[in-house]
């Protein structure tokens, strides 16, 4: 592979990262290098996927608040004249009875001024808002040409995989009968390989790769300081509530006094036998103090 690379392009026009299952990973310094490339891998028939370059992506947003009988041409005209070239507009429906919605979902050409369109409040005498789509972190593009996900059909040079049965054809194509249960050309499943139901989806949406190796884990080291070794393990200190650290301090205040009374006990016997009138004064002062 590196050789016929070096065919097309310079060494310093790109650079390579081996990743599992024999896949390389490319990257190119300039556009055309990348341009050349595709071209090369199209013509002799090289599997590949890639994806959208960044000057060439729409600029996607979405206009609420109009109604879905709106005649799309007249959005774009609209939106042309206030200098907003159009590339696609697509009234959106509902997910599940695909009843059409107030909502049109329309692709800028990449401009200077795209973001400049949020300003928008109004297309003739219709009250509208414009705002950027929502990204859902759990739906995943996939390939409706090799049913692998993270990249579309579009930019996908892989061999046919069938949604269906999982067979090495086009989806279009398929032959299976609806008494056949289908199979995922993912997990080997009895269901369609776009099911999101499907273990290996949901893998990718936890952060799951099942080609990658798990660390391993591996104890703490023990390191000493002056001959003072640090336990590998320390138990976390946990956390008293306000009763219990004011019933500690209730005891230990109690435990003081104990002490004070003992200690004056002692002293109280230490005077008695020397000087019982003495000791006779003290107590009474002690008292007098209680």
């Amino acid at each position: 592979m590196i050789k016929r690379i070096r065919d097309v392009a310079e060494d310093e026009q790109y650079c390579t990262k081996s990743l599992a299952n024999n896949v390389i990973k490319l990257n190119f310094t300039t556009t055309e290098t990348y341009r050349n490339l595709i071209k090369y891998f199209k013509e002799n028939n090289i599997f590949y996927h890639t994806y959208q370059l960044k000057e060439e992506r729409a600029y996607r947003i979405v206009v609420k608040y109009l109604h879905h009988s709106t005649d799309t041409e007249e959005i774009r005209q609209k939106l042309l004249d206030l200098g907003h070239n159009v590339r696609s507009i697509v009234n959106a429906q509902h997910r599940i009875t695909k009843e059409p919605l107030n909502l049109f979902i329309v692709d800028l050409e990449p401009a200077d001024n795209n973001k400049d369109i949020y300003n928008i409040t109004a297309l003739q005498n219709k009250i509208i808002q414009i705002e950027p789509p929502r990204v859902n972190k759990n739906n995943i593009i996939q390939c409706a040409r090799c049913q692998q996900y993270g990249h579309t059909k579009t930019y996908c040079n892989k061999p046919f995989v069938c949604v269906k049965c999982g067979g090495p054809h086009n989806s279009k194509e398929c032959n299976k009968r609806k008494d056949i249960p289908a199979k995922c050309a993912l997990c080997g499943g009895s269901h369609p390989a776009n099911y999101k139901g499907c273990e290996h989806y949901h893998n990718l949406i936890k952060g799951n790769n099942i080609y990658r190796t798990p660390p391993i884990r591996t104890p703490p080291l023990v390191t000493n300081i002056h001959d003072r070794t640090t336990p590998p393990h320390s138990t976390p200190q946990q956390r008293r509530s306000y009763a219990e650290v004011t019933k500690s301090h209730e005891h230990q205040v109690e435990d003081t006094a104990t002490t004070l009374k003992k200690t004056f006990r002692r002293i109280q016997r230490a005077v008695y036998t020397t000087t019982p009138t003495k000791q006779h004064d003290i107590e009474h002062a002690y008292n007098a103090d209680q």
